[in-house]
């Protein structure tokens, strides 16, 4: 499973990499001279290659070893054989074909969200579920709740989920960014990725997402705030400058008055930040803290010039959503201050 799978047909090179759980192929153009099929370490691949200079590389195999060569650069390295390689599983015949840019800038807003503590594997994983008639996704680490609407791409049944696991949707982003569409096939344990001539298989994690999420989101509330969304995300940036340099997370103290916002940063090791920004509030006054990091996240992924800061209290959670569209939203638990 350390190892590059590198089988050769014509002018095609398919390398492959898995690991059991995520599998990534991908084929690109060479000029062959003779099939074949063969299995290097990745690592020591990846950074021989990486370091050579730039120009042609020769790559040969036989039974014992692949030789590299570029320019006056040559290395010999040990291959294993390629029966070895555990293949990925072969994918679903059923697909559906979605836009990659659409469903690319779901995943950014959504996958961070995701814990990354695998004791906690079901909150590892990002819930893909039908939605009226499009696709849901949803994750959250118990901090913080984010949750996309693809109203028009119908890719499931009614009342079907699965969860995915966030390290793979990561992976899948980054193939995501200069593809025009993507070829989605799910199957009863795994789902594959096709995206141009690279394809990223993953298990589904076995379990359901907390089920009682949507409970989490307020169906009213009385305090919204209206601001800037880059006026508050660089006025955040500033205080958690102070914030960063404590031994313990500090958290940042938003006071929500009718035409302003302030930021409080204080510690008693470090010293105070503070600063106020324009900004428009409906309700009470009232001052609720976050981790702030959680809420720059929040901002970083959030469409639109204006956001809104919905309170119900200060001891719950807070939504964060865009004025020009309601298919994002982000749920923020805040921290108690004294």
């Amino acid at each position: 499973m350390s190892g590059l799978s590198l089988e050769l047909r014509g002018d095609q090179l398919q390398v492959t990499g898995s690991d059991q759980e995520l599998s990534i192929s991908t084929r690109v153009a060479v000029s062959g001279e003779r099939d074949g099929a063969t299995i290097v370490q990745a690592k020591l691949l990846t950074e021989i290659v990486r370091n050579l200079s730039s120009g042609a590389v020769t790559f040969e195999i036989d039974d014992e070893e692949a030789r590299i060569s570029s320019g006056r650069s040559k290395f010999a390295v040990r291959t294993i054989s390629a029966h070895e390689f555990l293949s990925p599983p072969a994918p679903s015949e059923n697909s559906v074909v979605l836009d990659a840019a659409t469903f690319a800038d779901a995943l950014r807003q959504v996958v961070s969200a995701a814990s990354t503590d695998e004791s906690r594997q079901i909150l590892t994983g990002v819930l893909m579920a039908a939605e009226g008639t499009g696709l849901r996704l949803a994750a959250t680490d118990s901090y913080r709740l984010a949750v996309r609407d693809l109203p028009s791409m119908e890719v499931m049944a009614e009342g079907q989920q699965v969860l995915v696991p966030s390290g793979a949707l990561k992976e899948l982003g980054r193939l995501l960014s200069t593809a025009e569409t993507v070829t989605l096939r799910l199957g009863e344990r795994d789902v594959t990725f096709d995206v141009d001539d690279t394809r990223l298989t993953t298990r589904l994690i076995a379990g359901e997402f907390p089920p009682n999420y949507r409970a989490l989101i307020p169906s009213s509330h009385p305090n919204c705030l209206t601001v800037g969304r880059e006026a508050l995300l660089e006025a955040l940036r500033r205080m958690r400058l102070l914030a960063r340099d404590t031994k313990e997370s500090t958290p940042v103290r938003l006071t929500l008055r009718s035409d302003s916002v302030e930021l409080l940063v204080s510690s008693t090791e470090v010293g105070q930040a503070k600063e106020e920004i324009d900004a428009r509030h409906e309700g009470e006054e009232l001052t609720v803290a976050f981790n702030p990091d959680y809420l720059i996240d929040g901002l970083e992924v959030m469409p639109g010039d204006e956001v809104m800061l919905e309170t119900v209290h200060p001891q719950k959670p807070a939504l964060l959503r865009s004025t020009e569209t309601p298919d994002f939203l982000y749920l923020l638990m805040p921290v108690r201050v004294p």
